[in-house]
Formats: structure tokens, C-alpha cells, sequence
């Protein structure tokens, strides 16, 4: 009962702590997060130590593995004809990593004194306040009581008359506030006796963590830099290293020469690269490629294989109009005729159904290319694959369109229905038989049903109820 009290309490307005116990219990506070955040940057600080080891010692590896030949299955019967890495670079690549080995074997015991010296004495320094964390709930528990006492018997003092059981009531509660007072008092003593040097201890452990961690760092780089620099020493390397952009012009200098020999000497990379080079040559006046295909406006030709219709500029058949008639025998037409080699060549008596509009683009619309001693009408007319599976496509789309019967028109609206209509009763209506709808004057009555004419009586709801009222007595809208 007295936790439920408690918990309640704390959510009534608190008073404020004294000043000396409230810069006390700042201070811990901050003591306790300034021991977690040690604990936590020292692991971090550990675990980037031994990434940076097991990473030198990989990409060591790594180089190894780059600097041996690719040896493919059939390879291994026949005699060797790939070009082995000089000796002396294989032979450096080994010595890189037998120094990262050693280099990663002897400073392991540098790094593990992290979790000695800084990782272990603050985890100790950690536990060793936590019982103090108790006290200081116990402490903000007793000024609760106190809190809540105070406020009763406020409560209690203000109230003019009162009678001998309020008086007792009122005499409880003046002792239980003596008491939750004192208790109240002695709790911030023992804060203000016992904080101050915990709190000292604390912050005096935080040069000497610091120390630790100069000093383990310095010995680290010290380590590594040495080993580096002697291996470049004995390689033949700069130490220390010329600048990035030096690194960066030497590099492409170098590069530069042997990626021109590569691309010009390989047929397959030469190829590639001048397929996905830009068509910078002159090209015919007529806009079309050196094949005779069609180019689309500031972009490539047409790749082969694709469809015009699916490019972006490819242009919609025109919709055909319906004629309930004759559909069936439309369609027929239409599809006879885009189904013929030579729409030019058409039979005696009889007129083309396709109109100029309707011919696909792939045919009469894009420039052809000629061969010589042949004739402009057989060039034109010449069949083509892709549009002839496109002739049909679209025909067969024309036609199911065309042979497709109009829907049957709506059923006219059915009269004396109104679901959405509502009336206002101007009068008063008293239901003279069972079925009868009674109202009173301003009502909001929703029609259920109703006649052209206001003077017979309509069906309708309100609040529920369902019945026939007079219509004369309501007003619409």
C-alpha cells in the first residue's frame, strides 16, 4: 500500500531539493555516466585496434593472391604458357606479410591491456556505487512521505469547522509529519556525509585512465610505424611517403600506356568500346542509319529485333468506329485487307476499307532503302517480318473492338422511390392509426417513399420509427 501511495505521490508537484543535496546528487550522476561512456569508448577503442591488425594482415594476403596467375582447367595437362610475377615482387609481397604476422602477434598483449588497466577499474568503480543508487531512492521515497504528509495536513488545517473525529485525524496526521520529516532530514545527512567522497574517488580515476590510454597508444603507433618503416627501408620504399597527388600522377603515368595497349591489341575490348562509343561520323541527309533503318529524333536507330510500336516514339493505330450494322462485316474487310502482301495491288470493282490513317507506320511511313534496277512501287510494297506480325496483331484487336455489341441502355428510374430526400414538418401530426407516422413541428423526417403530389400520404422514418404521414404537413428541403 505504501509503494502504490509512493508512486502516487510522484505524480503530484514536487518540491525542490536543498541545494547542497541537489548539486550532490548531480554529481553523481554525472560520475556514474562519466564511468559507462569510459567503459564503452575503451571496448570501441580495443575492437578498431585488432580490425586494424587482422586488416594489414588480410590485405598482405590479398596481394599474394592478386600477384599469382590465373590458371583456367585446361591448363593444368598442358604446358604452361601464362607469364609468371617476378620473383621479387612475390618475394616482397611475402616479406609484407610475414612482418604484419609478427606485427599482430606482439602488440595482441598491448591491445589485452586495455581491458586491464581502463576497461576493469572502471567497471569496479562502477559497482562499487551502485549501492549508493539505493540509498538515493530510499532518500527520494522518505521525501515523498513527507511530501504527502505536508499536504494532508495542510488540507485539513484549512478547514474552519471540524469535528472531534477531524480533530483526532488531524492530530495523526501533525505526528506521522513529524516523523516523515525527521526520517526526511536524516536521509539527506547521510547523502551529504557519504556522496562527497565517493564522488572524489570517481573523478580522481579519470587522469589515471587517461594516462593509460596515452600511454598504450603511443606504445601501438610506436610499434607499427617502426615495423612499416624499417620494411621500407629494406624494400627499397619512401619512408615517409610522397604526398597523395604525387601517388595519384605517378600512377595514372603509368596506367595510362598500358590501358591504350590493351584496348587497341584485344579484339573484344576494342569492339565493346566502340560499341558504346557515340556516333560522332557523317551521317545521309535522309535521317536514317548507314543499314537504311529509321532514327528516332536525338537518339540512336532502332536496335534490331525491337518492335516500333514499344519504342517512344512509336505512333497509335487510330480507333476504329463502330457501326451496329455492318460490324461483323467490317471487321472481315479490315482483316482480309492488313492481312494481303501488297495492299497497293487491290481486285477489280472493289475499294480499299483502310483508310491512309489507319496504315501502319512500319510500311508506308518510314524511308526504305532501294536496291538497284528495282522499281519505287516494289519498293514500297515490299513485306516486312515484324509488321506483318503487327498487321495481324492490331487487326485482330480492330476487330474484336468492332464485333463488341453496345451495351443495353439503363432501366429508367422507377418512380415513388426517394432514399435521399428529406422533409421538415411545418405542423404537428398525431397518428390516428397503427401504421401512421406521429411528429412534432421542426422534425427531420427521411422519405422512404413517396407520389408526385403533396397532398396524398408518403411513407417515411424517424428516430427509428416507419410509417405514413402527410405530406401537406412537411415542407421539402
Amino acid at each position: 500500500m505504501m509503494n502504490v501511495q509512493r508512486s502516487f505521490g510522484k505524480l503530484l508537484p514536487r518540491s525542490a531539493d536543498g541545494s547542497q543535496v541537489s548539486v550532490l546528487l548531480k554529481e553523481f550522476d554525472d560520475a556514474d555516466k562519466m564511468l559507462g561512456k569510459i567503459i564503452d569508448a575503451s571496448k570501441a577503442w580495443r575492437d578498431g585496434w585488432l580490425s586494424i591488425l587482422s586488416t594489414q594482415l588480410q590485405l598482405a594476403a590479398e596481394f599474394e593472391s592478386m600477384y599469382r596467375p590465373i590458371i583456367g582447367s585446361s591448363d593444368l595437362d598442358s604446358a604452361p604458357h601464362y607469364a609468371e610475377t617476378p620473383s621479387t615482387i612475390m618475394n616482397r609481397t611475402a616479406h609484407l606479410r610475414e612482418e604484419y604476422e609478427e606485427l599482430k602477434s606482439s602488440l595482441l598483449d598491448e591491445v589485452n591491456m586495455v581491458d586491464v588497466t581502463m576497461v576493469q577499474p572502471a567497471m569496479e568503480a562502477k559497482d562499487h556505487i551502485q549501492p549508493l543508487k539505493k540509498v538515493i531512492k530510499k532518500r527520494d521515497d522518505k521525501k515523498v512521505d513527507f511530501e504527502r504528509y505536508q499536504g494532508r495536513v495542510d488540507t485539513m488545517r484549512k478547514k474552519m469547522k471540524r469535528s472531534d473525529r477531524d480533530n483526532a485525524a488531524l492530530a495523526r496526521s501533525e505526528e506521522h509529519l513529524t516523523r516523515a520529516k525527521q526520517e526526511y532530514k536524516d536521509a539527506d545527512d547521510h547523502l551529504i556525509s557519504t556522496l562527497p567522497p565517493v564522488i572524489s574517488a570517481t573523478f580522481s580515476l579519470l587522469p589515471r585512465l587517461l594516462f593509460q590510454q596515452i600511454l598504450i597508444q603511443n606504445s601501438l603507433l610506436a610499434q607499427c610505424y617502426t615495423v612499416i618503416h624499417n620494411y621500407c627501408q629494406e624494400e627499397g620504399f619512401p619512408s615517409p611517403p610522397p604526398p597523395m597527388e604525387q601517388i595519384l600522377s605517378d600512377w595514372k603515368d603509368s596506367f595510362k600506356p598500358a590501358q591504350h595497349d590493351i584496348e587497341t591489341s584485344i579484339s573484344c575490348i576494342a569492339m565493346g568500346k566502340m560499341v558504346r562509343k557515340p556516333l560522332e561520323s557523317d551521317l545521309p541527309s535522309n535521317g536514317s542509319s548507314y543499314s537504311g533503318r529509321p532514327m528516332l529524333e536525338n537518339g540512336p536507330t532502332q536496335r534490331r529485333g525491337s518492335s516500333p510500336l514499344l519504342s517512344q516514339k512509336a505512333i497509335k493505330p487510330p480507333p476504329v468506329e463502330r457501326t451496329p450494322s455492318s460490324s461483323a462485316s467490317s471487321s472481315l474487310v479490315v482483316t482480309q485487307s492488313r492481312r494481303s502482301v501488297s495492299p497497293s495491288v487491290s481486285r477489280p470493282g472493289t475499294r480499299s476499307t483502310i483508310s491512309d490513317d489507319q496504315r501502319t507506320p512500319g510500311r508506308d511511313e518510314y524511308p526504305t532503302t532501294t536496291t538497284p534496277g528495282a522499281t519505287p512501287s516494289s519498293a514500297l510494297t515490299r513485306p516486312d517480318y515484324f509488321s506483318q506480325n503487327r498487321v495481324t496483331s492490331s487487326s485482330s484487336v480492330m476487330s474484336a473492338v468492332a464485333a463488341k455489341k453496345k451495351p443495353p441502355p439503363p432501366p429508367p428510374p422507377k418512380r415513388g422511390h426517394s432514399l435521399g430526400m428529406w422533409v421538415t414538418a411545418l405542423y404537428s401530426f398525431e397518428g390516428q392509426t397503427a401504421g401512421d407516422l406521429s411528429f412534432k413541428q421542426g422534425d427531420k423526417i427521411r422519405v422512404m417513399r413517396r407520389t408526385e403530389s403533396t397532398d396524398d400520404w408518403w411513407e417515411g422514418e424517424l428516430r427509428g420509427a416507419k410509417g405514413s404521414f402527410p405530406a401537406n404537413y412537411c415542407q421539402v428541403g
